[in-house]
């Protein structure tokens, strides 16, 4: 009952959000490795489509002795389109935002790459918004969407994951802040090899936008995805799997995380899982972007899930 359940809503998800981008072999390379205390960052190559070669870090906890957890860590906004993977590897930008270096000591692989049009991937030539929207454009002439783009690439990066030899298959993460909270629950929802996922903040209804007159972001931008899915729905595509909405009492960005969460827990609980459907609501504004006491929630609700 429950696949038929999320299969035939993930069926209307991709209706909505149009053709994939053609497949093709990841001829994985690796192109960089350096050592830390306690791990090692590479600096990796793959294709994400045919004639597209995207770069990512993936970080890797030294001296293992059997196959451990991995989690895709998904960069947040903050318009600033110079920085994406970087930021959550500590190499620029916020260090509260480097959460795949406090991840990867805990022993998990990490995998940390680009959006489209950030970091590497973004237009040298016509960097933000205006290159955000060109993407966008193009893909609606083709009956594609950039959602279902961000989406494909992160699961490529999955595949990515499976020529890891260090990696347990069977228990892979997504974890983001903002933007990448958008796409944890996103990709956890279209992709089933995800086990278990968590977003911080960006907990805000599409419809609740709409009436607030809040702009929508560009990679929304899906004819008719209103008419079959918000958030709440999104996260019953995921059920039965576990997932953490995580945000901080007044957070601008989710102004009805709770309602989000008590309509989703709907579906969870009709499952009989309820309680694989959490909720935390941080009380403590430290003036951190991504304040370390909701980090640290993550990462313990990712361990009660991940790790053996």
């Amino acid at each position: 009952m429950q696949d038929r359940y999320t299969d035939t809503h993930r069926e209307s998800l991709v209706a909505v959000l149009g053709a994939p981008p053609e497949m093709c072999p990841i001829e994985p390379e690796i192109l960089e490795t350096e050592s830390f205390e306690g791990y090692d960052r590479l600096r990796v190559s793959y294709f994400v489509s045919p004639g597209e070669r995207v770069e990512s870090f993936v970080l890797v906890p030294q001296n293992l002795t059997a196959l451990v957890p991995a989690v895709v860590c998904h960069h947040r906004h903050n318009n600033d389109w110079m920085i994406g993977k970087s930021e959550i590897v500590g190499l620029a930008g916020d260090p509260c935002e480097a959460i795949g270096v406090e991840l990867v000591l805990r022993g998990y692989v990490v995998l940390a790459p680009d959006a489209i049009a950030f970091e590497d991937r973004r237009s040298i030539a016509d960097p933000g918004y205006r290159n955000n929207f060109q993407e966008l454009a193009v893909r609606l002439l083709r009956g594609e969407t950039l959602l279902r783009k961000a989406i494909w690439d992160i699961s490529r990066g999955i595949d990515f994951l499976e020529k890891i030899p260090e990696v347990d298959m069977d228990r892979i993460g997504i974890v983001g802040h903002g933007y990448g909270s958008l796409m944890a629950a996103w990709v956890a929802a279209m992709d089933v090899r995800v086990t278990a996922a968590a977003g911080y903040g960006n907990w805000t209804s599409m419809h609740e936008q709409l009436r607030r007159r809040i702009p929508i972001q560009i990679e929304l931008a899906v004819p008719r995805l209103l008419q079959v899915a918000d958030y709440d729905w999104i996260l019953g595509v995921i059920a039965p799997r576990p997932f953490l909405i995580s945000t901080m009492v007044g957070d601008p960005t989710s102004l009805d995380a709770l309602s989000i969460y008590e309509r989703a827990r709907l579906i969870y609980e009709r499952l009989s899982m309820g309680d694989r459907l959490g909720f935390l609501e941080s009380n403590v504004d430290s003036g951190q972007s991504f304040p370390r006491a909701a980090r640290e929630k993550i990462y313990d609700w990712l361990d009660s899930w991940l790790k053996l």
